[in-house]
């Protein structure tokens, strides 16, 4: 029953804000091309196929894979273009409804310095694609982010110890060949002690699932390499995601502590459909960390319970993908404040939050880089921290 209700309440959200999106398109399409009839009704149909490839294409999973491979690239390819033609357009509507109100209110003729509508429609559309074509370049480099953080806590003999994040791989239907290639590189470049992957590490059914896995499998790391569950797992299905990661090489830590030596633990916790944590188990786990070892917490969103009596030293986090698509990063931060980079929290102690390795939805990135986090554990005598908290 819960489950129903949760599709319903997205079904809802889904048509009121995709719809509405849509609508918008439509009248303003209609509005710069003066179509009727025959012309006009074709748009409505060619837009409610674009607005609902994304839902068909989930139902035809199962039986009809192919099919539902391309309504997926149909789908996300179309939405990616869809809110970077709205975020362009609207900024010009908004300065046209301007100059026409002050034209009103001034009795004076301003239309010199506005555009026709079909110009508008024109500049919009050619630009739109341009972005599109850029953010597909800038989802496929995926940067190196670099962090080092000295505490006392790392002893002496060890020196440096290395932990490589990823976040939000999302392998799934838009996972398309060569795409993985130079993330593994960089994994492989980095020279992991320990690899940890903080949730959506897969997002959904593809082809190569195996061979995907083992690629992941082999990339090295001489601790070990760790991962929990977000939110897409669930959505997945977490028993088939968990039997993903294994295969993939990941221990999973779902509400688990493992201590990899080097006077370091690791904690994990499970993410949730609901995407509410589970407070009491992370607290009871956090609570019984030894104060004389440095604690990494995996935990797939970038929040945090001031209210804690107890903290870790560092914990590591994805999710926000930082909005992964300007404007988006602004209504992001408005959710999640921490969602790009290292947050010092308290007396040493710090928030890592990765703006993703893949993408979600969409191909494409905007003003949000994917990135592969390098963190260096040091002992504190070193003396060599680089951290930059916000």
């Amino acid at each position: 029953m819960a489950s129903l209700s949760r599709w319903v309440i997205f079904l809802a959200a889904f048509f009121c804000i995709y719809g509405s999106l849509h609508l918008y398109i439509l009248i303003k399409v209609r509005r710069a091309l003066y179509l009727d009839g025959w012309s006009y009704l074709l748009l409505v149909v060619v837009l409610l196929f674009l607005m609902t490839a994304p839902l068909n294409a989930r139902m035809l999973t199962q039986g009809y894979p192919i099919f539902s491979l391309v309504l997926t690239w149909i789908g996300y390819l179309w939405m990616a273009y869809l809110f970077l033609f709205v975020c362009l357009a609207i900024p010009l509507d908004l300065y046209h409804l301007i100059v026409s109100g002050l034209q009103q209110l001034f009795n004076v003729d301003w239309t010199s310095i506005m555009m026709l509508r079909r110009n508008n429609l024109a500049i919009v559309a050619v630009c739109a694609g341009g972005v599109m074509i850029y953010g597909a370049y800038a989802a496929y480099h995926v940067g190196i982010e670099q962090v080092t953080l000295t505490s006392d806590k790392i002893p002496d003999t060890v020196g440096r110890v290395r932990l490589v994040q990823i976040s939000d791989l999302h392998l799934g239907p838009m996972l398309y060949p060569g795409r993985l290639h130079p993330i593994l590189a960089a994994i492989r470049k980095a020279q992991p002690d320990i690899l940890v992957s903080t949730g959506d590490l897969i997002d959904g059914p593809f082809r190569g699932e195996q061979e995907v896995a083992a690629e992941l499998r082999a990339l090295p790391a001489r601790i070990g390499k760790f991962a929990v569950s977000g939110n897409h797992e669930h959505y997945f299905g977490i028993e088939r995601a968990m039997d993903f990661t294994r295969a993939a090489g990941f221990k999973p830590l779902r509400g688990e502590r493992a201590d990899v030596g080097n006077g370091i633990v690791l904690v994990g916790v499970d993410d949730t459909l609901e995407g509410h944590p589970n407070s009491e188990k992370e607290n009871e786990l956090i609570s019984g960390l030894s104060p004389e070892q440095f604690s990494v917490l995996l935990k797939h969103r970038p929040v945090f319970d001031g209210n804690r009596t107890g903290y870790f030293d560092l914990q590591v986090s994805g999710h926000a993908h930082n909005g992964q698509i300007f404007p988006f990063t602004l209504i992001v931060k408005l959710f999640y404040p921490m969602s790009d980079g290292l947050y010092y929290i308290a007396d040493k102690h710090y928030l890592y939050a990765s703006r993703g390795t893949g993408t979600w939805g969409p191909p494409i990135r905007v003003l949000a880089p994917p990135e592969i986090t390098v963190i260096d554990l040091l002992p504190a005598k070193s003396g060599k921290s680089e951290a930059k908290p916000r």
